[in-house]
């Protein structure tokens, strides 16, 4: 649909990014955006150990390969219409179960997915929560939270390797 506000019509030529209304399913050669939120609590990383991964996300293959719980960080998709804040305001309270004081954009993934050739969209925001999350039932259960920093990363994320966190984290460190 054409938008009056704007000064001329724009004719995509060159399979730029412009996206429809939102859909049910995930379409193959479609595109979605996801944001990967890493929490923060008093100058520490906080993860949840899921049993079932994060909420409305596949298990990762190292989760199923050992047959272990991973740890996640709170990530999933924004509704239609939402600023960032209120999708993280939304996001973490769901899957976390806390508040949040403050948010970052630090860096975006864009990659397309082999499988479904998807086109996705990852921003990733450092969280700064209002306080330590429990284990409990957020959109899924959370088993554990573990608390760590840069200099003692954990070894057993489900969608993120050890080496990958630490160069991420030692990056965007605020």
């Amino acid at each position: 649909m054409y938008n009056s506000l704007m000064s001329f019509k724009y004719v995509w030529k060159n399979k730029e990014a412009n996206f429809g209304e939102p859909i049910e399913n995930e379409i193959p050669g479609g595109t979605h955006i996801s944001v990967e939120n890493v929490l923060k609590f008093n100058d520490k990383y906080v993860a949840l150990r899921r049993p079932g991964a994060v909420p409305e996300h596949e298990i990762s293959e190292k989760a199923i390969k050992t047959g272990k719980p991973h740890l996640y960080f709170v990530h999933g998709l924004p509704q239609w219409g939402e600023t960032m804040g209120q999708y993280v305001r939304r996001v973490v309270r769901e899957q976390a179960g806390v508040g949040i004081k403050s948010f970052k954009v630090v860096d975006l993934h864009m990659e397309v997915y082999e499988d479904s050739n998807q086109w996705a969209w990852t921003p990733v925001l450092i969280v700064e929560i209002d306080q330590l999350p429990v284990p409990g039932i957020y959109g899924n259960e959370v088993i554990e939270v573990v608390v760590f920093d840069k200099d003692n990363i954990p070894d057993e994320f489900g969608w993120w390797e050890k080496e990958e966190l630490e160069k991420f984290l030692t990056k965007h460190s605020v």
